[in-house]
């Protein structure tokens, strides 16, 4: 059973910015108006200052992947309302500013 093995420390989920039309940091400063912040992880390894010296072939979907991930907010407290706030918001948001 999936939801045995998932942690829900973090909702990551991957959103098509460029085929939106906006970017993923006008998307999260939209969020934060509502008061619901968001965050960036998982950005693609080879992209890391550390890593790219290593870096010895194109990772294009790698590359796409941590351009276009951006975490939601997942706490113990939370309850269905916030949920369906944040889901509504997202909603909204993209609808209001993407293309």
């Amino acid at each position: 059973d999936v939801y045995k093995r998932q942690s829900w420390h973090m909702f990551a989920v991957l959103l098509p910015f460029e085929t939106l039309g906006i970017s993923r940091q006008d998307f999260i400063n939209a969020m934060a108006e509502h008061n619901i912040g968001c965050g960036v992880h998982y950005p693609a390894l080879h992209e890391m200052t550390l890593y790219r010296a290593y870096q010895r072939t194109p990772c294009p979907n790698a590359s796409r992947i941590g351009k276009e991930t951006v975490t939601l907010p997942l706490f113990p407290a939370m309850k269905m309302d916030d949920v369906d706030r944040v889901c509504a918001t997202m909603n909204d948001v993209l609808n209001t500013i993407a293309q």
